[in-house]
């Protein structure tokens, strides 16, 4: 007698639905993110809806409400695979001690303060130079005409 197999009828519909498809985050991303810029430009007045437009013109705030909730899911439904990917990863990492941390942020704070104060500095001199130049232009021209005078001697 043969033995026969069990054989579990899959759907096509649920085979489709757990295929992650190449593109489908990124238009997914592109999508919600309009979603979510028109219905921020449409709360805070920047787009007006026309009351004379079908179904949305009546309720306009609705209407941007129930898209920025979608918008919300869609981007949501974008970040999640990530998230599910890197959480175990981020379990697996030895963190730096409080000393070795504080230690760390004191040299970025420090190297910051001096990188501003550079670019202050610079600032200031570039400003000192270019209100010479520009006081000496107001003064009727006599950059132009000290250059002058320095030719023809």
């Amino acid at each position: 007698m043969a033995i026969k197999e069990k054989t579990e009828k899959k759907g096509k519909l649920l085979d489709v639905l757990k295929t992650e498809y190449k593109w489908e985050n990124i238009v997914l991303a592109i999508l919600a993110s309009l979603a979510l810029a028109f219905s921020l430009m449409i709360i805070n007045g920047t787009l007006v809806v026309r009351p004379d437009f079908p179904i949305i013109g009546s309720y306009p705030m609705l209407f941007a409400w129930i898209l920025f909730g979608v918008a919300v899911i869609g981007i949501l439904l974008v970040i999640a695979p990530f998230f599910a990917q890197a959480i175990p990863e981020i379990r697996r990492i030895s963190w730096a001690d409080f000393k070795t941390a504080s230690d760390a942020v004191v040299k970025v704070f420090i190297f910051i303060i001096i990188l501003a104060s550079l670019f202050i500095g610079f600032d200031y001199l570039i400003g000192l130079v270019i209100g010479r130049l520009t006081w000496a232009q107001k003064k009727d021209g006599m950059l132009f005409k000290l250059i002058q005078d320095l030719k023809i001697q």
